[in-house]
């Protein structure tokens, strides 16, 4: 394989070295082309002269284009960039240090103060609700509930209590027990005026006739002429209850008058008359039954109205007390039906016949023979009609 001297410039060479390289990159071309072993050798190159620019002269209308203020703005700030930081960070530290003076002196000034008295917070009325000190409840209570009252049914006043005042309230504490809360609540106050006036309101009294004879006499009624008229009274009244400044009521009543009747008015009627001392069972208008009584003694009598049976009891020992004081008990008392207190219809076994029609033995109760006795319990249900006079000129069918 023939060798090729490659000459080399020396880094020594005062010459440029950069054709150097490239005749060296061009020869080892060469030398790979033609599949030859190259031998480099450093000799001298011949130096490659560089081109030079040219003089530029602008003609004599050019000017540069104008900058937008946008562009003159960042140019200075690009420019004085230095100047501006100093300045920024003078004013932040500035900021700073006055925030951070008030802070401090705010701290101190703050700790030096003496602890102010928090004064208790008045009562205030809102609407329906009044929120107290805690401190305060029982004394508001007081004003509330003693303050002067008055239901009118009529023309008939009631005084309203401070228990009845108390009902209408509602008290609720806070979270800390620091307040209360007092509330008023119309519908207790609506419901305890409704009571207190229906003391007032009594239904007619029928006047009852038998066989042409009242043995009931009639009696007028009353009723309130306004029923709603107290539960807007007391909508009113609630938002002036927490004054206590006084509350009135009123609310007129209006009469009823009795009805006429006779026992065709009732599903069942017993009619006792114990001047006659007779007992006659009525189904609708017909009578249906008759018997002989002996009712109350002179002593204990029976008591004379309109009732209705409200108990039976099929045998019971009934006990009591004389008019001297001593009790008695009476053992096994058959067939019982009580219509008012503790008097009733019942048999009587203890009793001769003898003494049915004709004498008042009882201590005011009816009492029939056992057998018959047995017929009312049995036909009398709870409920039915019981009407005991004492008209001796009462008749019945069979009189």
């Amino acid at each position: 394989m023939s060798h090729r001297a490659i000459p080399i410039t020396a880094d020594t060479d005062p010459t440029p070295a950069q054709p150097a390289v490239r005749s060296v990159v061009a020869l080892g071309a060469s030398a790979v082309a033609s599949e030859a072993t190259a031998t480099l050798h450093i000799g001298p190159v011949p130096a490659m002269p560089l081109s030079q620019p040219r003089d530029f002269t602008p003609p004599n209308d050019f000017s540069p284009a104008p900058l937008s203020p946008w562009a003159r703005l960042l140019d200075t700030a690009h420019h004085y960039s230095v100047a501006v930081f100093a300045i920024l960070f003078l004013a932040v530290g500035i900021a700073g240090i006055k925030v951070g003076g008030v802070y401090w002196s705010e701290r101190i000034i703050s700790r030096s103060k003496p602890v102010a008295t928090v004064e208790a917070r008045k009562p205030t009325i809102a609407g329906l609700n009044l929120t107290v000190p805690a401190s305060d409840l029982q004394a508001k209570l007081q004003t509330i509930t003693n303050q002067p009252a008055n239901l009118t049914v009529g023309g008939q006043t009631v005084p309203l209590g401070a228990d009845t005042i108390r009902s209408w309230l509602q008290i609720t504490a806070n979270a800390n027990k620091s307040e209360d809360y007092i509330r008023i609540k119309p519908n207790s106050m609506t419901s305890s005026l409704n009571q207190l006036a229906d003391q007032f309101v009594k239904a007619p009294v029928n006047q009852v006739s038998v066989n042409n004879q009242v043995v009931v006499a009639g009696q007028n009624g009353t009723a309130l002429t306004d029923p709603s008229g107290l539960k807007t009274q007391a909508s009113q009244a609630a938002k002036t209850v927490m004054n206590g400044a006084g509350l009135q009521f009123n609310t007129p009543l209006q009469t009823q008058a009795f009805q006429a009747i006779n026992p065709c008015a009732f599903n069942k009627l017993l009619v006792a008359d114990v001047v006659t001392k007779q007992l006659a069972a009525f189904q609708g208008c017909p009578q249906v039954n008759q018997w002989l009584v002996t009712a109350g003694a002179p002593d204990t009598p029976t008591p004379i109205g309109e009732y209705q049976i409200y108990a039976k009891l099929t045998v019971q020992t009934m006990t009591g007390f004389n008019p001297n004081g001593t009790k008695y008990v009476q053992p096994n008392v058959p067939w019982i039906n009580y219509f008012t207190g503790g008097d009733a219809i019942h048999g009587n076994y203890w009793r001769p016949a003898s003494v049915f029609g004709a004498v008042n033995t009882s201590h005011g109760c009816v009492g029939v023979p056992v057998d018959q006795a047995e017929w009312i319990y049995n036909w009398a249900p709870i409920g039915t009609t019981v009407i005991t006079t004492n008209d001796p000129n009462l008749t019945f069918v069979n009189s």
